[in-house]
C-alpha cells in the first residue's frame, strides 16, 4: 500500500466521503425517485474528485486535472503511484 493511498483515505474519511471511492457504482436511473440518488450521487462524486485535486501533490495533479469522475481520477493516481512504487524498489535493488 502507498503512502498517498493512506493518507488520501483518512483525508476521504475525515471528511465523510471515502465510501464513494470504496463503492464507485453509480446508481441506476430506474424511476423518479431514483433521480434524487443520481444527483446526490454526482454531487458526492464531484465532492471527493475535487477534495482529492485539493489534497494531492501537484506532481500528479497534471495527470488528473481532466478527469471528469471520481472513479478516472483514482485509477488514474493509483497507476501513477503504483508505477512509481515499482521504479522505486527496482532503483533500491
Amino acid at each position: 500500500m502507498n503512502v498517498w493511498y493512506i493518507k488520501m483515505r483518512y483525508i476521504l474519511i475525515d471528511l465523510g466521503l471515502f465510501k464513494y471511492v470504496e463503492s464507485m457504482a453509480f446508481p441506476l436511473a430506474d424511476n423518479k425517485s431514483n433521480e434524487s440518488a443520481i444527483e446526490i450521487w454526482n454531487e458526492k462524486d464531484h465532492k471527493t474528485l475535487s477534495s482529492i485535486s485539493l489534497h494531492v501533490d501537484d506532481s500528479a495533479l497534471i495527470y488528473i486535472v481532466d478527469t471528469k469522475t471520481l472513479k478516472e481520477a483514482w485509477n488514474t493516481l493509483k497507476r501513477i503511484y503504483e508505477a512509481a512504487g515499482i521504479i522505486s524498489i527496482i532503483a533500491t535493488c
